[in-house]
């Protein structure tokens, strides 16, 4: 009786990583019964964050920097301690702006590293236009 008892215990513990295979196997069948209505699925929903995210950073990026330029450009009539403040406000605008920028232009790269080596920067553009 011991044993049953020690066997329902390490069971009733362990039930997680018991379960994970039967769902991982339930998962593979929904996968493969849907075929290619998932792959395109899932393409178009990576074309909408990409067109979201390439448009809002970039705008954001482009934003940053003329409002950092306008804000620098400010600083040099402010006088002494109001300047040196204002001037590393505009350098960090600008800097965050270049940075949006790279980001948004290299978007299409890591999207094409994420859907595998057969889509390039050329056709995830064209896809999600």
């Amino acid at each position: 009786m011991p044993k049953i008892f020690g066997l329902l215990d390490w069971l009733s513990r362990n039930i997680k990583v018991l379960m994970l295979p039967l769902l991982m196997l339930s998962f593979i069948a929904t996968m493969s019964a849907a075929g290619n209505s998932i792959v395109s699925t899932v393409t178009s929903q990576i074309c909408i964050i990409y067109t979201v995210v390439h448009t809002a950073i970039f705008i954001l990026g482009l934003a940053l920097m003329i409002g950092g330029a306008a804000l620098y450009a400010a600083s040099h009539i402010m006088p002494g301690q109001s300047k040196s403040t204002l001037q590393g406000y505009g350098m960090g605008m600008i800097l965050g702006g270049v940075i949006g920028v790279i980001i948004a232009e290299i978007a299409p790269f890591l999207l094409g590293l994420i859907m595998g080596s057969s889509a390039s920067v050329a056709s995830i553009t064209a896809a999600c236009s």
